[in-house]
């Protein structure tokens, strides 16, 4: 055989073989695209760090009687879990044919979807991405998730009135966290279970069993968020002491985001310690100032402050509110809230302090960003800061103007096929003409 064919042929195997290996590689290696708008074929952020996040394998059940088109919905649904690099597994299970295994499950529907990370469990009635990926996070969320609220002398109750915690404790629990509420007097020590142990701006001042038992809480590893109202922070076993500068804090600057009343602390920069933190101002009503004379082994890792046109005003709230520095009155900003980390102590011993009881109140977790500060700080405070929410781009909102839009209007559908047809008739000619 001439040596050229010889060549040919080896050429010819060469090429089969490569694209022999480039499927075997594909098989192993999947390559995915998202080319859709909404890119409703890629995992969300949340739900990646979720996955990521996870200590053991998911499995996904599906309860669905063999019905194709439901079948295949539910595997468009969860491609791109699946596809994850965790390796999630999901299988269907026919209620009608397995009874058994439905009723074990406590199945109460068609259509379920049960995940499972160890021995955590998420069931879901009406599967969709936003619920899924709630469910993830929930998962996901490491060690305890219990929200200790303590109750007995005068903090915020879980409840709807005006400065009841009920919307924020909705929210939470939402996310995967448990609240309840404790009488401090009735304890020898905080459950083990409790993750965040809230303080929602006591009226009356802790005695000795009580300061005892929230400092060997936070001693022992243990985070706190502590809203104030009249009442500082002492802790003398933990070398804290907070106190309050005097007066309420008045911010020029809440007038530009339409707040009337003068009495909000407008909070717009965010420590780095809060993996996302909020996309816009945070309002704190009726805050305090505060006043750091004592951290010993504590070290400060994040500040929340007034804007520079604010401070604490001493006097009544109405008619010409203009500060006067004889009385005491700070040029802001301001410190209105504080991080404190535990230096050398047991891994977790956080605390933070906010001046502003009604802060996480119903009638303010809904002014501009509060729940998102809010939420930010729980998760920091029980170390799930990495599974927060990443930051989305705010819509880009585009309103013409009627005259602007019409002009519009007509340059697009008359004068630029005017254009067009202008320009095809022109180019025709010349080419005549040549």
């Amino acid at each position: 055989m001439p040596w050229h064919w010889v060549n040919r042929w080896m050429l010819f195997g060469l090429l089969i073989t490569c694209l022999l290996l480039v499927a075997r590689v594909a098989e192993r290696h999947a390559v995915q695209v998202d080319l859709s708008a909404g890119q409703i074929n890629s995992l969300a952020p949340a739900a990646e760090k979720a996955l990521d996040a996870l200590s053991l394998p998911l499995g996904i059940k599906v309860f669905m009687p063999d019905f194709p088109v439901q079948r295949a919905q539910i595997e468009q649904l969860m491609a791109p879990y699946l596809a994850h690099d965790s390796a999630p597994t999901m299988t269907f299970v026919d209620p009608i044919r397995d009874p058994h295994l439905a009723r074990a499950a406590g199945v109460a529907r068609h259509g379920e979807l049960h995940l499972q990370v160890g021995d955590r469990r998420e069931i879901l009635a009406q599967p969709n991405r936003a619920a899924i990926d709630l469910a993830l996070s929930r998962l996901a969320r490491r060690g305890e998730r219990w929200i200790v609220s303590l109750k007995g002398h005068g903090e915020a109750l879980i409840d709807r009135r005006p400065d009841g915690l009920a919307h924020f404790i909705g929210r939470v629990e939402s996310l995967g966290y448990r609240a309840l509420s404790l009488d401090p007097r009735q304890l020898e020590q905080l459950p083990e279970n409790t993750a965040v142990l809230l303080i929602a701006g006591p009226t009356q001042a802790y005695g000795a069993h009580v300061q005892d038992l929230i400092a060997r809480f936070i001693d022992s590893g243990g985070s706190a968020l502590w809203l104030i109202d009249a009442i500082p922070v002492v802790l003398p076993s933990l070398g804290v002491d907070i106190q309050l500068l005097p007066g309420v804090v008045v911010d020029a600057a809440a007038a530009q985001y339409g707040l009337a009343a003068p009495d909000n602390a407008v909070v717009s920069e965010y420590p780095t310690l809060l993996a996302n933190p909020p996309d816009g101002h945070a309002v704190l009503k009726r805050a305090r100032g505060l006043r750091l004379d004592e951290a010993q082994s504590w070290q400060v890792t994040g500040r929340l402050s007034s804007s520079a046109r604010s401070w604490n005003e001493t006097g009544a709230l109405s008619g010409n509110v203009a500060r006067n520095p004889p009385l005491g009155e700070i040029g802001g900003p301001l410190d209105v809230g504080l991080a404190l980390q535990r230096d050398g102590g047991k891994p977790g011993s956080r605390l933070f302090v906010i001046g502003s009881r009604l802060f996480l109140g119903n009638s303010g977790i809904g002014e501009g960003s509060n729940l998102q500060l809010a939420t930010a700080l729980v998760h920091w405070l029980s170390g799930n800061d990495q599974l927060s929410p990443a930051r989305t781009a705010p819509d880009l909102e585009i309103r013409w103007s009627p005259t602007l839009g019409g002009i519009l209007a007509i340059g697009l559908m008359a004068v630029l096929p005017a254009l067009y047809l202008a320009t095809g008739l022109w180019l025709r000619a010349r080419r005549r003409s040549a």
